[in-house]
């Protein structure tokens, strides 16, 4: 390694993401975090699961409509893997369950879908902005027996998008039961990229779908309907901590986290307990204008990441595993189940107490000792998928140093609106009020332009907060817990992740966050969506407001 790139590392090192210029790729082996411990090695009782990648056909199979209409029949799925339910759907011969559907920017897609379940279901287009007649919200759901056709065009930015039920009250439980895919929209800043990395989609461009489960299956409790729905496990394209056997080169995955509550704090760890930095290139929303380097990022419920992991400089034999590393979950609700309603939790001063002195790690919350749910804690550290360099080829790229074109929204004319997360009466609340479908307190005009600063309490836990129909850019994180602090890019408080488009965004307790989103929209006639808690028990639960675009 030259010294040139070595002064680099060092001079990175101490940065939790910073602007990536020109071929500057990090090596393995960086300085070790304060308190590095060895990973947990997916290998470690012998036995390792290759990775599950999806083929041209099957589960989460690729297919690519190219227009043409599709059916697809919601229904139990047979074969004994984690999964009993699923999108299935036949198409020119082969058969998927949850295919991955492959679009192009600007194609038209038809799909009639069909509820063979014994429970409402709907088709939501996650990230992806389509009428409310599409979107599988503001709209009521698919009963048994029944069927509803969507149809849209693409209109959004090239990206790694999915797609889940959205009927009220069972969306939980219907994610968890396996109902979810994913969507690659390709567009000309997609196609720059894979070019210049000489990327292709299943063998150096990999989804990852991180999901936690229960060995007993979804059966939420009030308890998990409190705090969200944590498992024992956490399974990866399907499998519990498996390998993938990789080459000297520039590996790109695209990370999904469809787990129902937990948030992953994901990072690269070698095999002697060194971190490894990635390269975040793009987000919920598709590729920043430019790459930066990494050392760790938070990721929680519907969240997508795209990174980008540099193995030409590893040695046969060497191994990197991305695992969650230790955070504290910061659920801070334990202390208020029982807390009145509209309580002013800032007027009464639970403002955010000091922040942690500089260098302390508050240890995790113990879930499963204080009865949040499955054995495996949210916040405690756990290895996910082992790469195994297997591999030297020659190897020669580097990574583009911009990526795509990304405007700012102008706010200075822009409406505030605020946003309160809290709990009251049993249920968790958004401005005190609980989703009713014939209702749309948030009324925008259309082609306007407005900022939400959405504040959570102190007295609370993280909410991953998303809307439909529309991106937004998120315009500064104020009184951020230290650990989320100390992720921070810029004066605005923003993370690495805060970047670029975004759909969804994770507030933490006591922080506020400012997002700006410009309602301009195509569909003729009064709009309807939803903005909600992405914690699947909460969403159920009633954390979800309409709406309403005039």
């Amino acid at each position: 390694m030259s010294g040139r790139r070595r002064d680099f590392l060092k001079t990175m090192g101490a940065l939790a993401c910073a602007a990536l210029p020109g071929r500057a790729f990090p090596d393995l082996g960086t300085a070790p975090s304060a308190g590095a411990r060895p990973p947990d090695m997916c290998a470690a009782n012998g036995v390792s699961t290759s990775l599950f990648i999806p083929g041209p056909q099957g589960l989460f199979g690729r297919l690519a409509p190219g227009g043409a209409p599709l059916a697809m029949r919601a229904a139990a799925v047979d074969g004994g893997g984690p999964w009993t339910l699923g999108f299935h759907v036949e198409h020119r011969g082969a058969r998927y369950v949850n295919p991955t559907l492959v679009l192009q920017r600007g194609e038209p897609v038809n799909i009639a879908l069909a509820n063979a379940l014994q429970q409402p279901t709907s088709m939501h287009w996650h990230g992806l902005a389509v009428a409310t007649r599409n979107d599988g919200s503001m709209i009521p759901p698919v009963e048994p027996g029944k069927g509803y056709d969507y149809a849209f065009d693409v209109r959004d930015r090239g990206s790694l998008y999915w797609y889940h039920p959205h009927p009220h009250g069972f969306t939980a439980g219907q994610v968890h039961g396996g109902m979810f895919g994913l969507i690659e929209v390709e567009d000309d800043d997609e196609r720059a990229l894979r070019g210049a990395l000489d990327l292709m989609p299943g063998r150096s461009e990999i989804a990852l779908l991180l999901q936690d489960r229960r060995s007993a299956g979804y059966a939420a409790n009030d308890t998990d309907r409190m705090h969200g729905w944590l498992g024992d496990h956490v399974l990866v394209n399907g499998a519990v901590c498996p390998h993938l056997d990789v080459a000297t080169r520039i590996y790109r995955f695209r990370v999904l986290n469809a787990s129902n509550a937990r948030t992953y704090l994901l990072g690269l760890r070698s095999a002697d307990g060194k971190s490894v930095p990635f390269t975040l290139i793009g987000t919920d929303a598709g590729l920043l204008a430019a790459p930066r380097r990494c050392e760790q990022a938070f990721l929680a419920s519907a969240e997508r990441i795209d990174i980008l992991v540099d193995l030409s400089d590893a040695a046969i034999g060497d191994s990197v595993v991305l695992e969650t590393r230790a955070f504290d979950p910061m659920h801070m609700e334990s202390s208020m189940d029982a807390a009145p309603a509209a309580v002013d939790h800032e007027a009464m001063g639970h403002a955010m107490p000091p922040p942690a002195p500089a260098g302390s790690a508050q240890p995790a919350v113990d879930h499963a000792a204080m009865g949040h749910g499955g054995a495996f804690p949210e916040g405690a550290p756990k290895g996910l998928l082992q790469l195994r360099v297997r591999e030297r080829i020659a190897y020669v790229a580097a990574v583009p140093a911009r990526l795509s074109t990304i405007a700012p929204i102008a706010v200075s004319q822009a409406a505030e609106r605020p946003l309160r997360l809290g709990f009251a009466k049993g249920r968790w609340r958004i401005n005190d009020r609980v989703f009713a479908m014939s209702e749309t307190p948030i009324a925008v005009q259309r082609n306007t332009v407005e900022t939400w600063l959405i504040r959570n309490y102190f007295n609370s836990m993280p909410h991953a907060m998303h809307l439909h129909g529309f991106h937004f850019q998120v315009v500064g994180r104020e009184t951020s817990p230290a650990q989320v602090a100390a992720l921070k890019v810029d004066e605005a408080g923003r993370l690495a992740t805060d970047l670029g488009w975004k759909d969804t965004v994770l507030v933490w307790p006591g922080e506020s966050v400012r997002i700006a989103i410009d309602f301009t929209l195509p569909f003729a006639g009064e709009q309807t969506y939803v903005f909600h808690c992405h914690n699947l028990e909460h969403e159920d639960g009633g954390m979800m407001l309409g709406v309403k675009v005039t």
